[in-house]
């Protein structure tokens, strides 16, 4: 993976980062998680369906219409567990198991698509998934962890790590399809379920948050079409690695606009990863 798409990779990760801010403010405004799943994903799907004669393209077979049925219907069960996940626990306690997807990424991606790297950017991304874990963790809240919580996490940590297999498949093994549009349909379908499955409280989002999921449907599109950019030239397993160093860019955007607290463990922590990140290749 050239050093111009581990920068995109963290890109993703950076803009996904914004992301995660801006959430924290509009649930904070006496709204759920999986209140709002279905509007979010409905709305990113519009906004790149208007922009989608300037992009659109889509190799349409049995096959590449069964992966993306795929893709989307994993990422559905993912977010499922993953909303499981945080009413059983607290998010210190959770982000640690979910931060493993990366890892199930590399031995799908393995076993799936050959997709190999060398022994070193292995290493080097194992290091940067366990400092994730380790950053993620409040060792004083693990005492509160539950067994209830580890089945869920551990099925959203798996299936978000193999979402990223077909998704390759589709970008860069057939060149079936283009990162937009394939996001594009990936929204459509996941707003679709959560419409239908999850509680839309249409009546209770004022026009003020309305905005705001506008505004926070704009980074997470930036974020997935640079994981997904990415996605396509590099190798799943560390691409995803680098996707998923969110919480270092959320820790310095929460010291910096939130004034959350900083600690030496962090601080150091997440510099180390910032330089392994560089340095895969």
């Amino acid at each position: 993976m050239s050093i111009n798409f581990t920068i995109v990779a963290l890109g993703s990760a950076f803009f996904a980062a914004i992301a995660n801010i801006l959430a924290r403010v509009l649930l904070k405004e006496n709204l759920r998680s999986k209140d709002i799943i279905g509007i979010n994903f409905l709305t990113m799907g519009a906004i790149l369906v208007l922009f989608s004669p300037t992009f659109y393209y889509f190799n349409a077979t049995r096959y590449t219409l069964f992966l993306i049925l795929l893709v989307s219907s994993i990422d559905v069960l993912a977010n499922f567990f993953y909303f499981k996940t945080f009413e059983k626990t607290e998010a210190s306690v959770a982000t640690p198991i979910l931060s493993l997807a990366p890892g199930f990424t590399f031995i799908f991606g393995w076993f799936l698509l050959g997709d190999v790297v060398s022994v070193s950017t292995y290493i080097i991304s194992i290091i940067i998934i366990v400092l994730v874990i380790f950053f993620s963790t409040n060792f004083k809240d693990f005492k509160e962890f539950k067994t209830a919580t580890l089945s869920p996490a551990i099925l959203a940590s798996i299936l978000f790590g193999i979402s990223a297999i077909p998704s390759k498949a589709l970008l860069s093994t057939l060149h079936a399809i283009n990162a937009p549009t394939l996001y594009m349909y990936r929204a459509g379908i996941i707003a679709l379920f959560a419409l239908l499955f999850f509680r839309f409280p249409i009546k209770e989002i004022s026009i003020k948050q309305y905005r705001l999921i506008f505004v926070r449907s704009l980074f997470v599109i930036v974020q997935w079409l640079l994981l997904y950019f990415a996605l396509s030239r590099g190798n799943a397993g560390v691409t995803i690695t680098l996707g998923n160093i969110t919480p270092i860019f959320v820790f310095i955007f929460g010291a910096i606009f939130l004034r959350e607290k900083v600690t030496t463990r962090k601080v150091i922590t997440a510099l180390l990863i910032l330089v392994l990140s560089l340095l895969i290749k």
